[in-house]
């Protein structure tokens, strides 16, 4: 029997696909080996089958790579002449290989960071790439990072050159009998490894979410695969007014809207003052604290003590220990939070479209108060300053490089004690100037971010160290994170140090909350099905103290950011119409309870509503009710209580269309809005 005589070229096709399928199931060993932390034991017998579809989209990418090869040396088969062009064709490829790499290191640096794999949202930091890249110079081994693609592309240009040398060192590598079939047979290896499984439809992204756990899913991914997956959903948002009123009657129900009609989509609620008794004229300062998550601080974590002064203030204040973010990204937050719509966008921040830029912001309201905002860094950051400047009326903007004393403390601008001590100073003078008058301040910290800097001007705190493993099993990646968030804690306990000093401190009412959860693929701290179904990056709490408070109060009523301007309007007793989602959850009868989750970083985006111990969460066709802390949390439980999944879609879904309904329709309308 004759044997089989494979020409070079094809060899060499294969061996291109074969190494760098190799190199990229490396690349998944490698990941596994260095957030293996966030593997727990009950998702062991899941390995196989993630490495099994990983290497499927490895082969895939593999194939990508070497089609444009491939087709070169099917042309110098049957055209000697083509091969003048190989030390070109090298450079590309080195080229190419050395973008491959970098997506990579982007990847695992991405992972590091938020705990998600890298997606065509990271295209977003090119908007402050002066502030991205120093976030990364500060925070990654850069230059080490570019000797190692350098170094790549070297190993590209040689690995590709000796294969187009291999390719046709045979004579009978130019021969056209053979090479026509052996082109075919190329063709349809490599179409059968593109598609990926033997089925009607190919593999698809969908398939990496095989399990309940979010770390396995990400263990699957390819990241390369993953931007293209994922750009094809990343475009201008619109609103679905069909959408929006199939769910009217039971959002406006949820809302309170006085006067309904569904054909209008009128979502509008004048609230009435309290009895003049009941009014105040509390000043108002509203204190967004970077990733402050719920898993992370002393009440979830007592033995590490992250945040002793925060848990010692909630102690004598009023918290909320079901309050959630939206979203988890903190100029979502910001939007959220000024505007009180969940920022559901699919792409980017609401805050960077110009399109939906004017807001209708309840605290206009309070006509006869001075409006503050500080920010550490610069407010032109995620393009906040338009939402903030454009639609609180005469708002003071203070950010880097307009205070008194600055000490700039890394890539997000000066030091949270810094700006607590700042926005006391001017806080305390404006009282003075002013005579008194009332006041509504903003702070947003930002120093709970890597790089993690402690300044040196740190009003006495302390290092501590509980060791790496103790640090991972309780929410956090790294020591120097856990110090981070103890920083964080220090500051705010300087700013009320400071404040309670001051003659606004008494009349003051301060509230105290988190931009976004954190996640922490660990967490052994907190109830399993926190993590797998990723409520973590979303759970906050909320303090409300001050002066002002005189009970202590522990609210367990789910709750949401988009309340938190509705229920200061109502402490204070005055008159506002809005017509968003938050509501005021203080108010007495107390609101239905909930919260909408909006998972942006995947496609299709997550949709979820919380409800006391209850979640329902959607991803495409996929649905399902979930009693998040139970032992069985990964039991859907919709055929159990249709009624209760029913409900709790029709808010999900509703609440939803309604924000993209309502970022085109809030807009400011007339004089009770300047």
């Amino acid at each position: 029997m004759k044997k089989l005589a494979v020409p070079g070229w094809i060899k060499s096709y294969a061996w291109f696909i074969l190494a760098n399928w190799v190199v990229f199931t490396l690349f998944r060993g490698i990941f596994l080996f260095v957030f293996h932390a966030a593997l727990v034991p009950q998702s062991y017998h899941e390995l196989w089958e993630t490495f099994y579809i990983g290497a499927k989209f490895d082969a895939r990418l593999a194939c990508a790579l070497a089609i444009p090869l491939g087709l070169y040396f099917t042309v110098c088969a049957f055209w000697h002449g083509a091969r003048v062009i190989r030390k070109g064709i090298s450079a590309v490829y080195a080229l190419l290989e050395a973008a491959v790499l970098l997506i990579y290191f982007a990847d695992f640096a991405h992972y590091a960071y938020i705990a998600m794999r890298i997606n065509y949202s990271i295209f977003k930091y090119s908007e402050n790439a002066l502030i991205s890249l120093q976030m990364a110079w500060e925070t990654y081994p850069l230059v080490w990072a570019v000797i190692g693609l350098l170094v790549w592309a070297v190993l590209g240009f040689w690995f590709v050159n000796r294969l187009q040398k291999k390719a046709f060192a045979q004579t009978d590598s130019y021969r056209w009998k053979g090479n026509l079939g052996w082109f075919f047979a190329g063709l349809l290896v490599t179409g059968g490894l593109m598609f990926g499984q033997l089925s009607q439809y190919p593999l698809r992204w969908s398939n990496a979410y095989h399990s309940t756990n979010n770390f396995i899913c990400n263990l699957t991914l390819n990241p390369v695969l993953n931007i293209f997956d994922t750009a094809r959903f990343v475009k201008a948002d619109s609103f679905d007014k069909a959408k929006t009123q199939q769910y009217y009657d039971t959002v406006a129900s949820y809302l309170g809207v006085q006067h309904p009609d569904k054909e209008t989509l009128n979502f509008e609620r004048t609230v009435a003052a309290k009895p003049k008794a009941e009014q105040h004229d509390y000043n108002v300062v509203v204190i967004f604290m970077e990733s402050l998550a719920w898993n992370k601080i002393s009440m979830t974590n007592p033995d590490i003590d992250p945040t002793p002064f925060i848990k010692s203030l909630a102690d004598k204040s009023i918290l909320f220990t079901h309050f959630y973010s939206p979203t988890s990204a903190t100029a979502r937050a910001v939007f959220a939070t000024v505007t009180s719509i969940p920022d559901v966008t699919s792409f980017k921040t609401s805050s960077r479209n110009p399109l939906i830029v004017d807001q209708h912001v309840v605290v206009n309201a309070l006509r006869d108060y001075e409006k503050y905002y500080f920010i550490g860094g610069s407010a032109s950051w995620g393009n906040i300053r338009g939402i903030l400047e454009h639609n609180l009326g005469g708002v003071h903007m203070y950010e880097e490089g307009n205070f008194e004393h600055e000490h700039r403390n890394d890539v997000w601008g000066i030091s949270d004690l810094d700006l607590f001590r700042e926005a006391n100073r001017v806080l305390n003078k404006e009282q003075e100037e002013n005579n008194g008058k009332p006041f509504f301040a903003f702070i947003q910290t930002s120093g709970y971010h890597r790089p993690y800097t402690i300044p040196a001007d740190n009003a006495g705190f302390e290092l501590k160290d509980i060791g790496e493993d103790l640090a991972r099993k309780r929410s956090f990646v790294s020591v120097a994170e856990y110090n981070s968030l103890r920083f964080s804690d220090h500051a705010l306990r300087e700013f009320f140090k400071l404040a309670e000093k001051s003659d606004y401190y008494k009349n003051t009412i301060f509230l105290i909350f988190g931009d976004h959860g954190l996640a922490a693929p660990q967490s052994e701290n907190m109830p399993r099905g926190y993590v797998d179904l990723n409520l973590i990056n979303h759970q906050i709490p909320l303090i409300i103290a001050g002066g002002p408070i005189k009970k202590p109060q522990v609210i367990n009523k789910t709750a949401s950011q988009v309340d938190i301007l509705p229920t200061v309007m109502g402490i204070l007793g005055r008159p506002y119409f809005t017509r968003a989602i938050g509501r005021d959850v203080l108010t007495d009868p107390a609101p239905e309870p909930g919260a909408l989750i909006y998972g942006w970083a995947v496609s299709p985006a997550t949709i979820g509503f919380v409800q006391g111990d209850y979640y329902y969460h959607s991803q495409g066709e996929k649905e399902g009710l979930y009693k998040y802390a139970a032992d069985n949390y990964n039991e859907d439980i919709s055929k159990k209580e249709p009624q209760r999944f029913e409900h709790m879609k029709a808010l999900a879904k509703g609440l939803y269309e309604t924000s993209r309904y309502q970022f085109y329709h809030n807009q400011k309308r007339d004089e009770r809005d300047d």
